[in-house]
């Protein structure tokens, strides 16, 4: 599987590069971007999901684009396979390469990796720049986006997407954690939101707000289906999925769960059921 060419950097802004890596992904993205962040010659790479020679040459050309010999460290915004697939090619041109993950998934890294974990509130330097760590789960067990305040640019991880919607199902997705997240984020009043799918967004918080209605309507999707009695996992799907094709019927199925724990919380909706499937009710 290839990775990018260097032709294909986008400059973010000062100090932030992009580079979209071709990985194993959740459709209908077929790359990650990663990201170069660098100043007065001090960088990190961010998210790098692919180790291929190419992909490896393309986050070189990034570095050296951002006038950086060697970099700081790695950051993960999270453990996803597509996020961490280039962190022993990396390791393995700096073996001293620091890498940072959150603090609940360091149990997902290779332990010869070493990683240090981050929680929201940690602040990074890169030469005379701060980064900060924002704690953002709701698609993973845990997830931390990176804010540069300095150019109000926010590295969303999978957050968002720059199209499209990201995935949060189970067993690790949260929707309340999610729209906390997507909260918290927004708050922030960023410039420019680089996700890790999909294209740079540079309409401030838009694509959070997006993100917060199209789950709500999701939930409001699930509740209307709700109101014509107990249903089962595999109903729900149908009605509110009518078009997805089979392969997709499991992803579907863990999202609708993890709505459905959500408004269990809330006491909205009770399991009559003796197993996932269900029937749900509204309670």
């Amino acid at each position: 599987m290839s990775g990018a060419t260097a032709d294909a950097l986008e400059r973010v802004a000062d100090g932030v590069l992009r580079v979209p890596l071709r990985t194993q992904t959740l459709p209908p993205f077929t790359h990650t971007n990663a990201f170069v962040l660098a100043s007065d010659g001090v960088g990190v790479v961010v998210d790098p999901g692919a180790g291929d020679a190419t992909a490896v040459a393309a986050l070189r050309a990034a570095l050296d684009a951002a006038d950086v010999t060697a970099p700081k460290g790695v950051l993960l915004t999270h453990t996803h396979p597509d996020h961490v697939g280039g962190v022993d090619a990396l390791r393995s041109l700096w073996p001293d390469l620091q890498v940072w993950a959150p603090a609940a998934e360091l149990g997902r890294c290779d332990s010869a990796w070493g990683a240090i974990g981050v929680r929201h509130g940690r602040r990074l330097t890169l030469g005379g720049a701060v980064l900060t760590l924002v704690g953002t789960p709701g698609h993973a067990l845990d997830h931390v986006a990176v804010w540069w305040s300095a150019h109000r640019v926010l590295l969303a991880g999978d957050l968002v997407a720059g199209a499209g919607s990201i995935w949060v199902g189970v067993p690790d997705g949260d929707v309340s954690a999610y729209l906390a997240s997507l909260e918290r984020a927004a708050a922030l009043d960023p410039v420019i939101v680089a996700p890790a799918h999909g294209p740079v967004r540079r309409d401030g918080a838009t694509v959070l707000h997006e993100a917060r209605r199209h789950r709500l309507a999701r939930e409001a999707s699930l509740l209307e289906a709700l109101q014509d009695g107990p249903a089962r996992i595999g109903a729900l799907r149908a009605r509110l999925y009518p078009d997805l094709p089979e392969a997709a019927f499991d992803l579907a199925e863990r999202t609708l769960l993890a709505h459905l724990a959500k408004l269990m919380r809330e006491l909205r909706v009770m399991h009559v059921g003796s197993d996932a499937d269900g029937p749900y009710a509204l309670a």
